[in-house]
């Protein structure tokens, strides 16, 4: 988890020491714009690399740090394996609400996957509840967090892609559903 919001970090890192010119060919080609698949130039990938792109640095340390803070407690449930194919799969289920929902924007951030860890760890803190007594109280919190997190999407004006968390959070529902948790471990493991 840790290699994964650091490499976030670095990639933002190492685009900011780069010439402008190279920067927006980064960007061009990792920032998820429907509209050039119309125009003949479908880059599929973007489905997923969007997200290693970000606006400025507090952008991508909150994201960042939220995929650290959830992602922990999603890892420390299916494994890292499992964690990754959430964060991964969650990052496109935002991408494919963007193309349908926001097909004129242009989408950066990894907001889509750590909505869809937020997703996901409500889910599997719910199926643990009777294990791990800390995980009813963690997943109101979670709640609260998804709530929060529509609210801030929601609100307008704001430059943030409700459509991208959105998709994330309902992937990410669907495959902490899906997941099967590693036997015998709960919270404290």
């Amino acid at each position: 988890m840790v290699w994964l919001c650091a490499g976030l970090v670095l990639f933002h890192a190492v685009r900011f020491i780069l010439p402008d010119d190279v920067d927006r060919s980064i960007q061009l080609h990792l920032a998820l714009v429907p509209r050039l698949w119309d125009q003949g130039e479908p880059f599929y990938w973007t489905l997923l690399t969007y997200a290693l792109l970000h606006g400025d640095f507090l952008h991508v340390l909150i994201n960042a740090a939220m995929t650290l803070a959830i992602g922990s407690a999603v890892a420390r449930l299916v494994g890292s394996g499992t964690f990754l194919a959430i964060y991964a799969l969650s990052i496109v289920g935002g991408g494919l609400a963007i193309f349908v929902l926001a097909h004129d924007s242009v989408t950066i951030g990894a907001s889509g996957g750590v909505s869809g860890l937020i997703g996901a760890a409500a889910v599997l803190l719910y199926r643990f509840r009777d294990v791990d007594p800390r995980a009813q109280s963690m997943a109101a919190m979670v709640g609260i967090v998804v709530i929060l997190n529509l609210a801030m999407a929601f609100s307008g004006g704001t430059g943030i892609s409700w459509q991208g968390h959105l998709g994330g959070l309902a992937a990410g529902l669907i495959y902490g559903y899906a997941a099967r948790p590693r036997s015998g471990r709960g919270l404290r493991s």
